[in-house]
């Protein structure tokens, strides 16, 4: 396997992080399915992702977009009544994961767990219903807008942030004024006082679509963690504000490896160097007026 610079992709940041974890969970299924050599993955210093991969460059968005579809028909026919996390209770996602497979199940852990009869969402949620934004029902958007040059762009080239849902599209799949977002970006929350127009009456919202679909399956990698106050695993709550953590890392990891680091979070740094890691950030989940949640820029831990 030949390493393939994934230029798009910088790790230092949130969203680019679990758009990396993404990809990597993608191709993973795809080699395991097609009994092929399981793909790695690292960072460089700058935190741009690279990606041992038993597919060709060019291949490589065509598979990761065949296999993200593949997970269409359990958020449109199994989620098909919940729009957000904070919508399961134990009775329906009880009888969700008995229907599910692995693959289905791992993603259902990732956006809640029940503990009583109530649901906890993920903490990497902020799309949590303020603004008309809900999480799920932005996982299943994305995926019916995405195309496999917006996987390639993401992938390889700087984002731009420039995808805006066409006119033909948004009535045809009656978005309405939803936004094809996971709210993973920064530049998501974007202040009124800030804006030249009232985000409520225009459409001026843009985004890198294909990150925001390959980010989906990151998901099924960070199960929610039962607990008195259950958090996303590496994340940490401190009243009204949760932090999530993770590590970079420059030698090459396979899917169970990068699992166990992204697991670890930022903690025990002398450890986690000797496992190849060489920095590790950390993103805050905010909470703003009327409930609305919103991730601060990343910082570096070490």
């Amino acid at each position: 396997m030949n390493p393939i610079s994934l230029a798009g992709i910088d790790g230092q940041h949130l969203w680019g992080f679990l758009t990396a974890l993404g990809s990597l969970s993608l191709l993973d299924e795809h080699a395991r399915e097609r009994t092929i050599d399981s793909p790695r993955l690292a960072f460089r210093a700058d935190g741009t992702a690279v990606l041992w991969s038993p597919v060709s460059q060019e291949a490589l968005a065509t598979v990761l977009l065949d296999k993200m579809k593949a997970l269409q028909p359990f958020l449109d026919v199994a989620l098909a009544d919940i729009n957000k996390p904070s919508d399961f209770n134990r009775s329906n996602y009880e009888t969700i994961a008995r229907a599910s497979v692995v693959p289905t199940v791992n993603l259902l852990a990732g956006l809640a767990c029940v503990v009583g009869e109530e649901a906890s969402e993920s903490t990497l949620c902020a799309a949590n219903g303020a603004s008309h934004q809900n999480l799920v029902q932005s996982m299943r958007d994305v995926l019916k807008l995405v195309e496999v040059e917006h996987i390639r762009t993401a992938l390889f080239e700087p984002w731009k942030r420039a995808y805006r849902v066409p006119d033909d599209k948004r009535k045809e799949l009656k978005l309405g004024t939803r936004k094809p977002t996971l709210r993973l970006d920064p530049s998501d929350e974007r202040l009124y006082a800030l804006r030249l127009s009232n985000p409520t009456t225009t459409d001026d919202f843009s985004t890198e679509l294909g990150a925001q679909a390959l980010a989906i399956p990151a998901f099924a990698l960070l199960p929610v963690v039962p607990g008195k106050q259950p958090v996303t695993v590496a994340s940490k709550r401190s009243r009204q504000r949760v932090t999530f953590s993770w590590v970079l890392w420059n030698v090459p990891a396979g899917l169970r490896a990068v699992r166990s680091l992204a697991w670890a979070g930022a903690g025990r740094p002398s450890e986690q160097r000797e496992r190849g890691v060489f920095a590790a950030f950390s993103a805050d989940r905010i909470s703003g007026a009327k409930g609305k949640l919103s991730f601060a820029p990343s910082q570096g831990v070490w």
